[in-house]
Order: structure tokens, then sequence, then C-alpha cells
């Protein structure tokens, strides 16, 4: 593998489905072997009442999102699987990444939202292949055989939970209550117990690039490709620096290619920037809005902003639209639109989740995420809960123990 100094203009992701799955395994398993943390993300087709999503009390939360994942369904799930060569503080940090896309199907009926639906649509997604093509899977408890060996999406989860890898998401208490209740077991009703799961299933830490965005980065935006675009820029600007590189795939039927270099900030001159988007990364026009989404210029705007703050400059402007449909709950940005359209996937969401991490790794000067001496540790089991100031913790209190489903999967 060569390294590609900070070059993302062909970052591949292997894509994965029913007739390629058994052929691609021993790479996925190699790839969870080697790295050093595994970022993750999920496609759905649809959430339930955001409202409810945003109730203040969080057991409140948990039950409502436990609906939502009882009765929708995972379209697809990105795997990104990061492995350092050079960690040494004092120079540069050379990263081999895999990155995997794998559609799925659920083998169940349920309900797909007209909102999602035209969201991924508008973002590429192929209802067609998922469902032609798609790795097929049954939620809840794993009602396959396990005394076959065959890959299955439930095997990958458990063979990802027996590595004890930390696992990198991004606002992805959504991202655990689905991922556990479709390739892993039956939810449990507490959310107490849900956490004492949690925090055996991935013991290595679940690290969540949002909360670090707000409370250790202080981004002014912690949308996903913001805190991305922040994290590529810092890369740039610093040394030592990271370097990716990736797998020289020989066959390239299963492998796609996109450019998630930076991207020239026409929108400063052009048509101006949309705030809402440069707030929340969510915008009720999407490819309507007339201003300008590019992430690139809402930085650079972000940065001119903050120097002339004294003056109150503005150099953004507010898109028009009725105040219903263009005012989503709040913090429920990351719910509706992570990426913007040619990159928003569950591998490339997973990998730019990944790039977050490890240049924020870098800057702690360590790769141990799992020792109690480790800098980063403080950051660990703390996920971003929209609209609250404190995380939520994942950690076994003294008043819960885990689930009988799960206290199976670990006999």
């Amino acid at each position: 593998m060569a390294a590609i100094d900070l070059d993302l203009s062909r970052v591949p992701v292997v894509d994965v489905h029913k007739k390629n799955f058994t052929q691609i395994w021993p790479s996925l398993i190699g790839a969870l072997d080697s790295a050093l943390f595994v970022a993750v993300d999920v496609e759905m087709s649809g959430l339930g009442n955001r409202k409810k999503l945003m109730a203040k009390d969080i057991d409140d939360r948990y039950a409502e999102i436990s609906k939502s994942a009882e009765t929708r369904s995972i379209l697809s799930l990105g795997l990104s699987c990061f492995e350092t060569k050079e960690a040494n503080g004092d120079s540069d940090t050379f990263c081999n990444v895999q990155t995997f896309n794998l559609t799925v199907l659920c083998g169940e009926e349920y309900v797909v939202e007209p909102s999602s639906l035209e969201f991924l649509v508008q973002h590429g997604f192929d209802f067609n292949k998922q469902y032609s093509l798609g790795i097929p899977y049954f939620p809840g408890n794993d009602r396959n055989d396990k005394t076959v060996e065959s890959p299955s999406i439930g095997r990958l989860v458990s063979e990802l939970v027996q590595r004890s890898k930390p696992l990198v998401i991004h606002n992805g208490l959504v991202d655990l209550v689905f991922l556990y209740h479709h390739f892993y077991a039956k939810l449990p009703s507490r959310l107490s117990v849900f956490l004492a799961d949690l925090s055996e299933m991935f013991s290595g830490g679940i690290y969540d690039t949002k909360y670090l965005a707000e409370f250790a980065m202080r981004h002014p935006a912690s949308y996903l490709e913001y805190v991305f675009r922040k994290q590529q820029q810092l890369n740039d600007s610093r040394s030592p620096k990271i370097h990716v590189s990736f797998p020289n795939y020989v066959d390239l039927s299963n492998v796609e290619y996109r450019d998630l270099s930076k991207s020239n900030p026409n929108g400063l001159t052009v048509s101006g920037i949309c705030e809402r988007y440069a707030n929340h990364g969510w915008c009720p026009k999407g490819h309507r809005c007339e201003l300008s989404h590019d992430v690139s210029a809402i930085i650079q705007v972000k940065q001119m902003n903050s120097r002339r703050k004294r003056r109150k400059k503005r150099t953004w402007a507010e898109c028009d639209g009725n105040d219903e449909s263009r005012e989503p709950l709040q913090g429920t940005e990351d719910y509706t639109g992570k990426t913007v359209a040619n990159t928003h996937r569950a591998g490339y969401d997973a990998f730019m989740t990944g790039f977050a991490m490890v240049v924020f790794i870098k800057t702690h000067k360590t790769t141990d995420l799992t020792s109690s001496y480790s800098p980063t540790i403080q950051f660990a089991n703390r996920i971003c809960l929209s609209g609250k100031d404190q995380p939520l913790l994942v950690q076994k209190s003294s008043f819960a123990t885990t689930s009988k489903q799960h206290q199976a999967h670990q006999a």
C-alpha cells in the first residue's frame, strides 16, 4: 500500500451484497483483526416521531428509539477499519484504511418513511439493488442456525464484539439501538440494561465524534461533514500529520471510489451561505436551496465571522420557506442529513467518522485508546444527547445487570 499524502480524491469503499458476501468475508475479518478502531454508520428506513425521539426524559427517549428500531429496518451498514502503522507522537502517523458498505435486507415487514425514502434517493441510494442484492437478515434474537459457520450480518457483528475493538460513531445513540436490535439481540426494555450490555459488548470503549466535536474540540458546529472538514483542515495545517493509504484492489467490480477532498468554496462569491445548513447540516429545501451548502466555504465563513465578531458582520443568509418545514427539532440535524450530495452513504459516513477520530487521536499523541492511562480515555463511553448539556454514559450501574439475551451471546 502506497501512502496517499493528504489526498482523499479517490477514497475506495468495498460494496458488499449477498452475491459477494462470502467472497469478501475473509477481507472483512482481516480488517477487523488489524484495526486500531472500527467506525460504524447505519442507514435506516425511518426514525418515527421526531418529537418523541427528543423526549426530555432519557428513558422515554430510549423507549421511543427502541419502538422505531422494532418497526423500521436497517438498509445498509458501513464499517471503516483504521490500522495505524507509525504512531510516534512526534512523527507522522500512517493509516491503512479498509471501508465496507454492506447492503442488507430485513426478512420481516418494516416501515419505510417517505421523508427517509426521499432523502436516500436524493443521495443516490439504490432501492432496486437493496431488494435484489441485500444480504438477508432477521432482526432481534438470532434466528439463523448458529451451528452453520456461513457468513451472516449477525455473525459479523459478533466477530466485531469478540475483538473488543474501540467503536467510533457520530451522534450514534440511534445507530447503536438499531444495530443491537437488528444484528445482535432483542432490545432490553430498560435503558440501564441496554447500557450495561453495551459496556460489555464494546469493552474497548465507544467514542462519539459528535461529543468530541462539542466537548473536546469545541467546534462551532458538530454535524458529521463539518467535523470531517475541520479535522481535514487541522491535519493540513499542522505537523506531524496523518497520512492514509488504501488497498490496491485488483477486482474493481466491487469497489466504488469517491472524491472526499476539499471542495472549492465558491459559495462565498456566488450565492451566499445557507445559515441553517451551516449551523445544523440540514436545510428544508435540500437540493432546491439557492444558497450554498458547501462545508469548506462554511468553515471559511465561520472563521471570518469569528475574526470580525466585534463588527458583527455576517456573510451568510437565511433560506426562506414556511416555518414548520424549516424548523427541525433542536439537535436532530444528523438524523436527517449527515453529508452533502454524492458523499452520503453508510460506508463513506463511517470513513469520515473514522478520519475525524484518527486526527483527534493524533492531537493527543497516542494510539492507546483502552488503557486507563490513555489521554483519550476521558472521552470514551460518552454519547452525545441531542438537546442535552451532558452526554449519556455507557456504563454498568450498580442497579442494573446485563440482559439474558446478551449473556446468551457471551456464553
